[in-house]
């Protein structure tokens, strides 16, 4: 019986590569450009600094290679980031925080790493309010840009 489940369990990771990567991923309904304006615009609304959106898609094709659309959103609540680097410097390696926005068989995809991560990767010990406000923060950006207007 455990073999089996094992097997199963198996089965499911390799299927969802999502999983076994920690990474929380959302169908969304827009192409890929409108999604990444509608989030960058979410992030500009708040009191948020917006850094840049990175294009892999672009960054493959200069270099003559076609991929799929696959852009990641760069930005932060500085006051949530420098608590979180008062409390453990290395945890700036994971920032800013991350949106990634792509393309996979026809679908849209949103998707990122809960900040929560981090208290494991850097042995953060404390500041579970900071990285508890991180999360809902990408969540409610996330949230905001799937919600239909």
């Amino acid at each position: 019986m455990r073999v089996t489940a094992t097997i199963a369990l198996l089965g499911l990771l390799s299927f969802s590569p999502a999983l076994a990567q920690n990474l929380t991923v959302y169908k969304a309904k827009a192409s890929v450009p409108e999604t990444v304006k509608k989030i960058v615009s979410i992030i500009e609304s708040k009191d948020l600094i917006f850094f840049e959106t990175v294009s892999h898609e672009l960054i493959a094709e200069d270099r003559g290679i076609k991929i799929a659309p696959t852009e990641i959103i760069l930005f932060e609540d500085p006051d949530l980031t420098t608590q979180l680097i008062m409390c453990e410097q290395t945890a700036a390696l994971d920032l800013p925080l991350k949106i990634m926005v792509w393309e996979e068989h026809e679908d849209v995809y949103i998707g990122y790493i809960d900040p929560q991560l981090m208290r494991r990767r850097f042995l953060i010990d404390g500041c579970n309010e900071t990285l508890s406000k991180m999360t809902a923060l990408v969540v409610r950006v996330v949230n905001e840009a799937l919600r239909e207007r």
